[in-house]
């Protein structure tokens, strides 16, 4: 459905987006997910009309957006794009239901359409009981679930959002994450949100396209990117696991300078294991304890349904089958 190729775009002599290729197809939800500065953010307002590209072609159902050498640019309102802001962005003078009513009478709306489309809309995010109030009067998800409902009210053919779940508190940011994907698949919803929350990326996204220094380094499903990271860098990102150089473990058939260990790779031997390690921390997380050790001049962590022994040292095994070579 959206189709960005070799998109660039500078702001002064700082090259931002430096050649985007990426398609996604009706009804994916699909996570851009970087550092700050990476470029994810200025590829969404790109997509959304709010920035022009100097280079490249964004294409939506075949029809091109945005194509400076064809001298072609469809404006932000005529490309009927949804976009659900971090902040909420209600007015506060406003409320809920105008908030929501606002791009419905924009588009020209008769009054009772728009009342009759907000009621729907506000039943769609779980808060009609919330009717007639001000956003002072809700939460910070209550807010955002607005947000969503006024990116929805105008039946969008793409929602966009800029980190959505980023002010709210950890709890409340899985619980709104699931009901926004849970959304998205209800109406068939194209869905291309931005993210440097790892967490949010698995939670939401049917794929994630991983960005640093104005690329697109991988992309795949969250169980790809974050089991088989393409190299250190998205590793480390990532939080994948254990990154170790290939001489940690001398006797596999691996030929990349480095290693990935994922967390589930280690476990605690009763004798005789691969390496000899001291425990230098546990904590208790979720059932089980994460456990932080010192080996052969590299810090790991591992998971272990059991407590490990805090003084002294331990023997571990790597299980060989779950370690994944690593490119620089």
């Amino acid at each position: 459905m959206i189709q960005i190729q070799t998109l660039r775009k500078s702001f002064g002599p700082t090259e931002i987006l430096k050649g985007i290729d990426l398609d996604i197809a009706e009804g994916e939800f699909v996570t851009l997910l970087g550092h700050s500065g990476c470029g994810k953010s200025t590829l969404l307002r790109i997509i959304a009309g709010l920035e022009r590209a100097d280079a490249g072609q964004l294409s939506c159902d075949g029809a091109v957006l945005d194509d400076l050498a064809q001298g072609r640019f469809v404006p932000t309102q005529a490309r009927r794009f949804g976009f659900v802001f971090q902040d909420h962005a209600l007015w506060p003078h406003m409320s809920i239901d105008d908030n929501i009513a606002f791009p419905l009478r924009s588009a020209g709306w008769r009054k009772s359409e728009m009342a009759a489309r907000v009621r729907e809309v506000l039943e769609q995010v779980q808060m009609a009981e919330h009717a007639g109030k001000s956003p002072r009067q809700l939460s910070g998800g209550q807010r955002q679930r607005v947000g969503i409902a006024r990116a929805l009210a105008l039946s969008p053919r793409v929602l966009l959002l800029d980190e959505p779940l980023a002010s709210l508190d950890s709890n409340l940011r899985d619980d709104l994450g699931h009901e926004i994907r849970k959304l998205s698949k209800q109406f068939g919803l194209t869905c291309i949100n931005v993210t440097h929350d790892r967490r949010e990326a698995q939670i939401l996204s049917d794929r994630i396209a991983v960005m640093e220094g104005g690329r697109i380094q991988q992309v795949g499903a969250p169980l790809e990117v974050f089991t088989r990271p393409g190299n250190v860098g998205i590793a480390r990102f990532v939080n994948a696991g254990n990154i170790v150089p290939r001489a940690f473990l001398d006797d596999g058939p691996w030929t990349d300078d480095w290693l990935l260990l994922p967390r589930n790779a280690l476990q605690v031997a009763p004798a005789g294991g691969d390496v000899t390690a001291k425990v230098q921390d546990m904590v208790f997380i979720d059932g089980r304890f994460e456990v932080k050790v010192e080996a052969r001049g590299q810090e790991l962590t591992f998971f272990s349904d059991a407590r490990p022994s805090e003084s002294g040292e331990i023997e571990l095994t790597v299980r060989r089958e779950t370690v994944v070579p690593l490119s620089a």
